[in-house]
């Protein structure tokens, strides 16, 4: 058997006639066609549009009125889809209106919310930066004070006994006034 033979039967196995064209395509099918399409040429670059995401606002009211509706008791049959069409250009107008205020107000909100933030955020950091200092001012009068106290012991000739006991004063001294000035950083 020769191959078109063979293919036209496996064309009429699978219910496909070669003859036959199909117009009215599914979303799937037309979905597999394009990109069939797509992957014949896979070295072309494809251009992918990207979607904008702001809406179009609605046209400016118009200054003058087109479709002025008469005195007269009966209307004609299009008036109302003219009064329809202005009713919904102005609703859509009203609401991109009230849209653009939200955002604004929402804008300003999140703004003053930031402006908060950093404000106590700097306190804070202002807070402990001045703790840290305290402390480092604490720790180099602690060791200028324990210099003194070294040099003094050195030059003076007071007995040993009475240097133990004002060293140990001073430690109890130093420590008392330690925690207090802890407790007050607290």
């Amino acid at each position: 058997m020769s191959d078109t033979k063979r293919r036209d039967a496996e064309d009429e196995e699978a219910g496909e006639t070669k003859g036959l064209k199909k117009h009215h395509f599914t979303p799937l099918e037309l979905q597999k066609k394009q990109l069939d399409k797509l992957l014949e040429k896979i070295d072309k670059p494809v251009l992918i549009p990207e979607r904008s995401n702001q809406t179009r606002a609605p046209k400016e009211p118009r200054d003058y009125v087109k479709n002025v509706q008469g005195s007269s008791a009966g209307a004609g049959s299009g008036e109302f889809h003219v009064y329809r069409a202005m009713r919904r250009r102005e609703y859509a107008r009203l609401k991109n209106m009230e849209l653009e205020s939200k955002e604004e107000r929402e804008q300003r909100e999140h703004e003053e919310k930031i402006k908060a933030m950093r404000a106590a955020d700097e306190e804070k950091t202002e807070k402990n930066r001045n703790k840290r200092q305290r402390r480092k001012q604490r720790a180099r009068n602690n060791s200028l004070s324990k210099k003194k106290d070294s040099s003094r012991s050195s030059e003076g000739n007071e007995d040993e006994e009475s240097e133990g006991e004002h060293s140990q004063d001073d430690r109890k001294d130093n420590k008392r006034s330690k925690r207090e000035s802890d407790d007050e950083d607290k």
